[in-house]
């Protein structure tokens, strides 16, 4: 199953939060027991797109705010593996000065 690239994802983000800005025209906490639109805090309504809206603009400032390193190569040590583990194993038993 492959993911979104970034671009994608943007995109779909950003539909997202307009979706949820939409879904929260009509519905403004005013202070009371009651949201503009009748119903009672929490509106059932609006508390969902709050949600939305906040979970994809968290998601989509991570995003932007990411750098593409480039790829490097590994360094090449310059001394083989074996002899790193000859030198740790003297000096744990005790062979080394």
């Amino acid at each position: 199953m492959g993911g979104l690239s970034r671009d994608a994802f943007g995109a779909y983000a950003r539909k997202q939060i307009a979706a949820a800005e939409q879904g929260l025209t009509g519905h403004k906490d005013t202070g009371e027991d009651v949201c503009t639109c009748g119903r009672p805090q929490p509106c059932p309504v609006a508390q969902p797109c709050a949600q939305t809206h906040n979970h994809y603009r968290a998601r989509l400032a991570l995003l932007e705010q990411a750098v593409v390193l480039p790829r490097v190569r590994p360094a090449v040590a310059s001394m083989p593996t074996p002899c790193w583990r000859r030198m740790i194993a003297a000096a744990v038993i005790g062979g080394g000065r």
